[in-house]
């Protein structure tokens, strides 16, 4: 027997393996090519294709995402502001 054929059976158990994991990701990659070519818009939390009229709800239904990230840029902001340096008193002679 020659000693590469435990080598290729390796390789190709890998090849199948990867395969296997792989055809329904590139098939979710064509799902989500294919809709977004149509102007409709991917739910990512669902895996669904929105039509192009829900895209609009879709941002303006998302209100808690908005007011948490206003509500950050607002913490930052004062978190980081600049604050003028104070002055020290001297002692008194």
């Amino acid at each position: 027997m020659n000693k590469g054929i435990p080598y290729l059976m390796a390789a190709l158990v890998a090849l199948t393996l990867s395969a296997g994991w792989a055809a329904p990701v590139l098939a979710l990659f064509d799902q989500v090519a294919a809709c977004l070519d149509s102007g409709g818009h991917l739910d990512l939390l669902q895996l669904r294709c929105a039509p192009p009229g829900v895209t609009r709800d879709l941002m303006l239904g998302g209100w808690v995402f908005w007011l948490t990230a206003a509500s950050v840029v607002v913490v930052v902001l004062v978190a980081t502001r600049r604050r003028p340096p104070r002055r020290r008193r001297l002692a008194a002679p």
